[in-house]
């Protein structure tokens, strides 16, 4: 995702916080089509003026809250990256389906407005982000500590299953927590990773 102006300049001023604040709460309830920068400008407590001082568009205001937001889901401190950090795959399944969890409810609003982007904008923001997804869970993957007590099939993509692990919980916790289905698969959050791991260690069958 190209950096803007206004993320290279001014990140920390108090009113490009406040800016990027309110246009979070108004984009992901409203869409951006449905937001003004009028909008954005009195939820924020600025002047329309002021809003120019840092961003040229309606359209960089989004930008800036999509690189704000992916800066912060990569940390290494987020819970997501700990836990593809601390254990070697497929040893902390589990521990994935949990790191989900923590992460859509702690990401909500970015990922609300992937959900925008891909609506109102076909993807253009956000698509090379996900691009790069193979690369980055393929360093993921390297970086588990130590070796996995349980060994992936020889048949078996490594990265492509952890991949498909990772993307399951999310799929999972993005219905239950931002969908609001609560229960959707009849089970408590604790029930569910663990059916989930117990399905992707050792299949369906007998």
């Amino acid at each position: 995702m190209p950096k803007t102006a206004a993320k290279t300049k001014k990140t920390g001023a108090p009113n490009f916080d406040r800016i990027l604040a309110a246009a979070s709460d108004l984009f992901t309830r409203k869409g951006f089509n449905g937001t003004s920068t009028r909008d954005i400008a009195a939820a924020a407590g600025v002047s329309l003026g002021n809003i120019y001082n840092y961003f040229g568009t309606k359209e960089e205001i989004f930008v800036s809250l999509l690189e704000k937001y992916e800066g912060e889901y990569f940390a290494p401190d987020q819970p997501l990256i700990k836990a593809l950090a601390s254990t070697s795959f497929p040893d902390n399944i589990e521990e994935l389906g949990f790191a989900a969890r923590e992460t859509v409810e702690k990401f909500s609003s970015y990922i609300l407005l992937i959900y925008v982007d891909v609506v109102e904008f076909g993807a253009k923001h956000v698509n090379k982000m996900f691009a790069r997804m193979r690369q980055g869970y393929g360093a993921a993957l390297k970086s588990g500590r130590g070796r996995a007590k349980n060994r992936i099939a020889a048949d078996i993509d490594p990265v492509g299953a952890l991949m498909m692990v990772t993307w399951n919980y999310f799929n999972y916790f993005i219905m239950e927590k931002l969908f609001k289905v609560k229960g959707h698969y009849g089970l408590a959050d604790a029930q569910a990773v663990k059916l989930f791991a117990r399905v992707f260690k050792r299949g369906i069958l007998e």
